[in-house]
C-alpha cells in the first residue's frame, strides 16, 4: 500500500511543512488555506513550491486522505459536507488558551479526546489521529536525519484499514508508524501526553504509551 496523493487543509507552518515532506517522499499534494486558491500562488512558491493550491471546498477531491492542519478554533470554518466520505487525519492540537467551538469544548468536557469530538462533528467522514505530536521543523527534516533517528509517530484510528493507510503515509514521510488500539487512544498524542514533541524510537514510544495508560 502506498500513498500517491493527499490533501492538506491549512497552509500555515504545519501544513506547508507537511506539503514539503510529502513531496520529498514522492507524494502529490493539494493544499487549501483560508484564502482562495488564486491568491496562494506566491505563498506556496516560497513555502511549498511542489504543492497545488485548491479552494477549501475542493480539498477532498481525488486524494486518498485529507490532513486537518488548522487551529482548532477555526474548525467551524470547514465545510463538513465537502469532506464527506473522506479519511481525515486530525493533526490539530488543543491549547489551553485557545477558544474552542462550542461543540468541541462540550465533547472534551464529556471526556472525549479531541479526535473523538472531531469524529462526531465530521460524522460523514472517517477519522484518524496522527502527525500532531511532531513539530513542523522535525516533520520537514531532511530524510537522512529522519532515517538516522528512526523516530516513531503514533496513529490512532478505529478502523484497521484506515490506520494502515495512515501508516503508509508515515513511512513515506520517513518515520516509523506505531498504531494505537483505537481513536480514543489518540488522547495520549495530545500536548498533555508523555510523547508530545519527543524524539522516540518505537520501543520507547510504546513503553511511554503503556505507562500512561496504566497511570
Amino acid at each position: 500500500m502506498s500513498i500517491d496523493k493527499i490533501g492538506i487543509l491549512g497552509a500555515g507552518r504545519a501544513g506547508t511543512a507537511l506539503a514539503r515532506a510529502a513531496a520529498s517522499g514522492g507524494i502529490h499534494v493539494t493544499i487549501a488555506g483560508s484564502r482562495p486558491a488564486r491568491l496562494m500562488k506566491y505563498h506556496l512558491a516560497q513555502y511549498a513550491p511542489q504543492a497545488i493550491a485548491v479552494d477549501a471546498i475542493d480539498i477532498a477531491k481525488d486524494v486518498q486522505l485529507v490532513a486537518l492542519m488548522v487551529p482548532q478554533e477555526d474548525l467551524d470554518d470547514i465545510d463538513s459536507e465537502s469532506l464527506a466520505g473522506s479519511l481525515l487525519i486530525d493533526a490539530t492540537n488543543r491549547w489551553n488558551d485557545e477558544p474552542l467551538p462550542h461543540w468541541l469544548q462540550s465533547a472534551i468536557d464529556r471526556g472525549l479526546s479531541s479526535s473523538e469530538a472531531l469524529a462526531e462533528h465530521f460524522s460523514q467522514s472517517r477519522m484518524a489521529k496522527a502527525l500532531n505530536h511532531i513539530s513542523h521543523w522535525d516533520l520537514d527534516a531532511d530524510r537522512a536525519s529522519k532515517s538516522a533517528a528512526r523516530r516513531a509517530l503514533g496513529i490512532a484510528a478505529d478502523s484497521p484499514q484506515d490506520a494502515a493507510l495512515v501508516a503508509s503515509l508515515v513511512r513515506q514521510l520517513g518515520f516509523t508508524p506505531v498504531q494505537l488500539p483505537d481513536l480514543a487512544s489518540g488522547k495520549a498524542l495530545e500536548p498533555t501526553g508523555q510523547i508530545f514533541n519527543e524524539v522516540l524510537g518505537a520501543e520507547e514510544f510504546i513503553r511511554r504509551i503503556d505507562s500512561e495508560n496504566h497511570v
